[in-house]
């Protein structure tokens, strides 16, 4: 989902020794016997992640602010520059990471992508949280631009063969459908004033589902409407932020402030997750592995935006937590999606480059 505020890796007897601790903090006589010991190593040592660096590059620096897979089965990469250095740019890359095709778009104000995903009309959608925006463009460059009177976040392709977003405003916050003609609807009853809105997704029973950062809220609308908040056992002040439906049949979702991955039924129970993650780290965005896991990046911010102890994690079903940390400490991992081979494919926000976990 976003960036709105990243080598391969070689596991030591470390990650086995957490692998057999529970996130409550089992001593280590309860480590699982030798020959299963093991067998979890071996498969955590096929876990490599490789980070590339064939973005768009310019002297004042372009930062990736989102990743998808396209509806030519690529992955295409959101890259933002400051206004006054040049166009943003919307990238396109092979399935092995090289970038194949880049397509610029500027305007009198100033871009700034937060997120991009494939639309039903063979098309790519992306919110500019900058102009104020809704932008389609065409797998061969050609942008058209939907203007709207607010700040749009994350956007999802929705169950009805239109697209779904989130956006605030200095009044308050809506859910925003754009079918792919342009025609736009927003849904504002049943949101509670502070919302503070941020990513969308559908959810396995035909709903969309989204992030309430500031009200600590998960927030589920029908295709007609209707919106209910959910607010019980989310901790306060944990600042929901992405959210996207795992192989369980429920939501699961990162907890900026809280250092937690919450999991949400889509009856509204939820149950946070947070031993296993760095304290100090703050989880971004998460995403559905083809290894019936969720993966997703963190890092940390020290004192004035200063990025360091970059990490991407692994949540199981069952709440298992393991950190990777093997990637460059200040590139800040943010956007992360199942790519069209399998692995898991992400941005590095300040090291302008791309990361793929093979599974």
């Amino acid at each position: 989902m976003q960036a709105r505020v990243r080598s391969i890796v070689g596991l030591t007897l470390l990650a086995v020794l957490a692998w057999g601790c529970s996130a409550l903090g089992s001593p280590a006589s309860t480590m699982p016997p030798s020959g299963q010991r093991a067998a979890a190593l071996s498969w955590l040592e096929r876990i490599k992640i490789t980070q590339l660096a064939d973005l768009p590059t310019y002297p004042s620096g372009y930062f990736p602010t989102a990743i998808t897979v396209g509806p030519d089965r690529a992955l295409w990469v959101t890259d933002d520059i400051d206004q006054d250095s040049g166009p943003s740019a919307v990238a396109r890359l092979t399935k092995s990471g090289k970038r194949a095709n880049t397509y610029y778009y500027q305007n009198d104000a100033s871009p700034a992508f937060e997120d991009i995903v494939a639309g039903p009309d063979g098309a790519l959608w992306m919110t500019d949280w900058g102009d104020g925006q809704i932008l389609r463009m065409t797998t061969t460059g050609t942008f058209t631009v939907y203007p709207l009177d607010a700040s749009p976040a994350g956007i999802t392709s929705g169950p009805d063969h239109a697209l779904w977003f989130v956006e605030n405003y200095f009044q308050g916050a809506a859910i925003g459908r754009i079918t792919t003609n342009g025609r736009i609807t927003l849904f504002k009853k049943g949101i509670s004033s502070g919302a503070g809105l941020q990513d969308i997704t559908v959810g396995p029973d035909g709903a969309l589902w989204f992030t309430e950062q500031i009200g600590d809220r998960i927030g589920r609308i029908t295709k007609h409407g209707k919106i209910t908040e959910y607010s019980a056992g989310i901790t306060p002040g944990s600042q929901p932020f992405s959210i996207a439906a795992g192989p369980d049949g429920a939501l699961w979702f990162t907890e900026m402030a809280g250092g937690r991955i919450g999991r949400i039924t889509t009856t509204g129970n939820v149950t946070e997750y947070s031993g296993g993650i760095t304290p100090t780290e703050e989880p971004n965005d998460l995403a559905a592995g083809s290894d019936d896991a969720m993966w997703f990046t963190e890092y940390e911010i020290v004192g004035s935006y200063h990025v360091t102890a970059s990490k991407i994690g692994r949540i199981t079903m069952s709440g298992k937590i393991t950190e990777y940390s093997k990637i460059r400490p200040r590139s800040a991992p943010t956007t992360i999606v199942q790519g069209p081979d399998g692995n898991l494919w992400f941005v590095e926000m300040d090291a302008n480059r791309t990361g793929r976990v093979t599974l």
